[in-house]
């Protein structure tokens, strides 16, 4: 019994002071927001703080607040419960030029596409982007992504409707192991332009439900690398085409009447 209690006590051992301190910080941003406590502060507290504000504290929903803790050492922010302004993705740009991977999905979208823009030209070394059901992002804008962003690794642009078959010459050309258009005006036509292309040839991760998908865009795909593949709500009859792929552990589909 005395062990089952030791090991009880143990499992809920308090925070440490580090973690205590930031949580206290992020809870209060704005009590130091005019004495120039934030500005000064090491690049590591200020990643911790951020993650704290975007993960626990509702997001940031005052662009100076963040325009102080912003800086050149962050390389991941995910901004889904935030308000997501021009000047919030200017600033990303101008601050923070190593981000590998940058979440909006789910924010609130107050930016034109001059700031959309912006942040694509800037962040090279971008690995993974996720911003959905946003009209902004058309297929010239994903041809900019391509352009600027040669790292991209994952790309979610679900729901996204201005997306169409005219981005396949674009996502073509990139390595991306995962790739979310569901929700999009893509049809068979995308995929077979991307299918032996290094995107086809790269892909594991693939959703395109909801799309004009049928057995015989999916069926030109190498399937080789694909581990999961959505293809929910498209006129899937069969799944001859998958063949004897060995590599697949997850599938999502509707079976059509």
């Amino acid at each position: 019994m005395t062990e089952l209690i030791c090991d009880s006590r143990l499992k809920k051992q308090p925070s440490s002071l580090y973690n205590t301190c930031i949580r206290y910080v992020a809870r209060n941003l704005k009590r130091y927001k005019h004495i120039e406590y934030l500005e000064v502060i090491p690049p590591l507290i200020k990643n911790a703080l951020i993650l704290n504000v975007t993960r626990i504290q509702r997001g940031f929903h005052d662009d100076e607040l963040l325009e102080m803790l912003l800086n050149g050492t962050l390389t991941r922010i995910n901004f889904s419960s935030s308000t997501i302004t021009d000047r919030t993705l200017l600033s990303l740009a101008e601050k923070c030029p190593n981000l590998k991977s940058l979440i909006l999905t789910q924010g609130d979208y107050r930016f034109s596409r001059r700031g959309l823009e912006a942040i694509v030209r800037q962040l090279k070394h971008l690995q993974q982007l996720s911003v959905r059901n946003c009209a902004l992002v058309d297929d010239e804008l994903v041809a900019l992504l391509a352009r600027n962003c040669p790292r991209l690794d994952l790309m979610d642009l679900e729901c996204c409707t201005n997306v169409t078959d005219r981005s396949a010459d674009a996502i073509k050309r990139l390595k991306l192991t995962k790739l979310n258009l569901s929700r999009t005006r893509i049809s068979d036509q995308f995929l077979m332009a991307i299918a032996n292309e290094e995107c086809g040839c790269a892909l594991e991760d693939l959703n395109v439900g909801h799309c004009r998908i049928t057995g015989a865009g999916l069926g030109k795909l190498p399937w080789d690398t694909i581990k999961y593949i959505g293809f929910e709500g498209c006129e899937i009859n069969d799944l001859d085409f998958i063949g004897t792929n060995k590599n697949l552990k997850y599938i999502q589909w509707t079976i059509s009447n």
